[in-house]
């Protein structure tokens, strides 16, 4: 009797197994692999074949197309299955609406399948492919997963380039963007099997331009600018216009993301020009979007709102697009900066409508993190947490990794200037630490900005100063005059509220920031330094100065109706209701809200405790414990039928 010297229980197709919570990889010895091929390889020949197709069908082996794929008789096949279930092999996993059979463990499917010569694998993949179009034919959707998986193993490179395709697509609707991508490059890699043609060379190009999103998504920058120049070179060769302006597309939002606003708008011109010329209004409303938020960036607050504009009217008759909702909201953003904040939440609630109507994940996420921009810059700050902290959770469900700085920045910046300062700090921290891990330069002037009120707050004044001076030196290299401005800002209160304290300093980045924001037209930046500069005043004795100052604050404050400073929650939260039912998914939330409204008359918050799906789960992931627990069992048997002994690991 041999002794494994560890327990472990199968959990995966590869080996996988899980210990104390831990992923990790099965180390089978090598005379178990050996005893199990040689039980396999002593098996009659039909039962010998049905064990190794049945590898190379997958973990679900249906009993119809086990029959389709090799060349047994029917009631051979209904024989050997039973033996092999008898042999402890397989198991009947369902009867409906096909009979379906499993291994029994992971490591039995690895070694029938490997017990095949290659070209054998490759000849019963192909079949799969064929055998699923014939089965299933009125509903092969439902199959594609499969059918591209064994279309591409059979090396049956037309249908493994369409069904990859078609999985690259449906994963990009659903946001799964690693699935995305690694069903557009095996795509690739079937077409690289085709021979060469103007129609192969179209598809290259056009497989490119499909990876870009997820791949952005992922926050994959530099392998979106590789694809782009591959295509762009594909594209030139064909002396494609239509599919040289798609490769412009990003390459704008490449040089976007990367700060780099100039060369952004620049490649948008020759987008929009080409567009005209073709006829494609989709194009068109990508370049404006684009070009838009370029301008937003660059502090050219009446450009973006106009290419903005053109672009809600240009796309109003399909509000389904991306570029519908991002301009939408990108409007609103610029028109919160201003003081609109009316007219922003207008365009905002078209955002939302549209991608709830949508159900687009991407959508959605623009809408919820820019209507919580916008209540931040009215001072509403209760109102921006909630959309920000969906948007939050929707980013990192999704794997929408090139979004999540800015939902991590805003909403930190929320908490802090809610008095919950360490909460926030750690979310602005983390917003730029992702973006400078990523090479996002877009808007991260901002957040160095917000990053610098969250290091001031919580008194770390040395780190607040060196963060603000990165800020304004970023703005002012990538010409983001709004940026520059919030930054001066900040770097006053810096001054002001150091220690020790420099009052000169202070009023000179005050009187600056407030030049700045007076030539952009940025009225709630101008009313804040405004109250900064009678702050100042007040703590150097002069009153007159102080309140005239804070009167023509005050005065802009009213006329924005906005909130100046922090002030109270049960007052802000009031104006949303008297009661909040948290859902049992969000505990953290319902924490922060219960410490904020604590000892608030009139607001009561619950935890909504009610089980329902809840308990459904329980009992679905209860099912799923007891069925790892018998498999294994199983195995444990199986390993001691074969000659093996079990026994725990010992540690130390």
């Amino acid at each position: 009797m041999r002794t494994l010297v560890e327990t472990k229980v199968l959990v995966g197709e590869r080996g996988d197994y899980r210990l104390g919570g831990e992923i990790k990889t099965l180390q089978v010895p090598a005379t178990v692999q050996a005893v199990l091929a040689a039980r396999i390889d002593r098996l009659p020949h039909d039962e010998k074949l049905l064990l190794q197709s049945s590898a190379v069908v997958g973990s679900d082996v249906s009993h119809a197309l086990l029959e389709a794929i090799v060349d047994v008789p029917a009631e051979s096949v209904a024989l050997a299955l039973a033996s092999l279930q008898s042999a402890g092999f397989l198991y009947e996993a369902s009867l409906f609406p096909d009979v379906v059979y499993r291994f029994k463990s992971a490591l039995t499917r690895d070694v029938a399948y490997t017990s095949l010569l290659r070209e054998q694998r490759r000849v019963l993949h192909a079949r799969i492919v064929g055998a699923i179009e014939r089965l299933y034919h009125d509903r092969c959707t439902s199959h594609v997963d499969q059918l591209a998986f064994h279309a591409l193993r059979g090396e049956v490179w037309v249908k493994a380039l369409a069904y990859n395709r078609q999985v690259g697509v449906r994963a990009v609707l659903h946001a799964a963007n690693t699935e995305a991508v690694q069903a557009f490059q095996d795509a690739l890699a079937a077409l690289k099997r085709l021979p060469e043609t103007r129609e192969t060379v179209e598809q290259a190009i056009d497989l490119r331009l499909d990876l870009r999103p997820p791949l952005l998504q992922l926050g994959r920058l530099d392998d979106v600018l590789t694809v782009s120049r591959e295509a762009e070179g594909l594209a030139g060769e064909l002396r494609d216009e239509p599919r040289l302006a798609r490769v412009y597309t990003y390459l704008i939002n490449y040089h976007y993301l990367k700060g780099e606003t100039v060369q952004a708008i620049e490649y948008g011109q020759r987008c929009l020009e080409v567009g005209r010329a073709i006829g494609d209004p989709a194009l068109q409303g990508l370049a404006r979007q684009y070009m838009g938020q370029s301008y937003h960036a660059q502090g050219d607050y009446a450009r973006a709102e106009q290419a903005l504009r053109e672009n809600i009217d240009a796309t109003a008759g399909d509000q389904a697009t991306i570029s519908y909702v991002a301009s939408c909201g990108w409007l609103a953003f610029s028109l919160a900066d201003r003081g609109a904040f009316d007219a922003a939440n207008s365009y905002l609630a078209e955002a939302q409508h549209a991608a709830e109507t949508t159900q687009h994940a991407y959508s959605r996420l623009i809408a919820w993190t820019l209507i919580g921009l916008v209540w931040i810059r009215r001072g509403r700050l209760a109102r921006a947490v909630l959309p920000l902290e969906r948007g939050l959770e929707a980013c990192r469900k999704k794997h929408l990794t090139v979004w999540l700085p800015i939902p991590l920045s805003l909403l930190g910046l929320a908490f802090v200037r809610m008095g919950h300062v360490h909460e926030g700090l750690r979310l602005l921290e983390d917003g730029v630490t992702l973006s400078r891990e990523l090479g996002i330069r877009a808007y991260l002037a901002a957040w160095l900005v917000n990053l610098a009120e969250g290091y001031l707050a919580d008194g770390q004044h040395q780190r607040a100063r060196e963060t603000a001076r990165q800020a304004l030196d970023m703005a002012r290299e990538y010409g983001e005059r709004g940026h520059e401005a919030q930054a001066l800002h900040v770097l006053g209160d810096i001054a002001a509220r150091g220690t020790p304290s420099d009052p000169g300093e202070a009023r000179a980045r005050y009187e600056e920031a407030l030049r700045g924001a007076g030539e952009l037209g940025l009225r709630p930046l101008i009313a804040s330094c405004l109250l900064s500069l009678g702050a100042l005043e007040e703590r150097q004795g002069d009153r007159e100065g102080a309140a005239r100052y804070r009167a023509q604050a005050l005065q802009t404050f009213n006329e924005l109706t906005m909130r100046s400073g922090r002030e109270q929650a049960e007052k802000e939260v009031t104006e949303l209701g008297h009661l909040f039912i948290v859902a049992r998914s969000q505990p953290d939330l319902y924490d922060f809200l219960a410490e904020e409204l604590s000892g608030a008359e009139r607001i009561e918050v619950l935890f909504d405790r009610r089980r329902g799906e809840q308990r459904q789960r329980f009992e679905e992931l209860t099912e799923e414990r007891r069925r790892a627990e018998r498999r294994r069992e199983q195995l444990d048997q199986d390993l001691r039928d074969w000659g093996f002994g079990v026994a725990p690991r010992r540690l130390g």
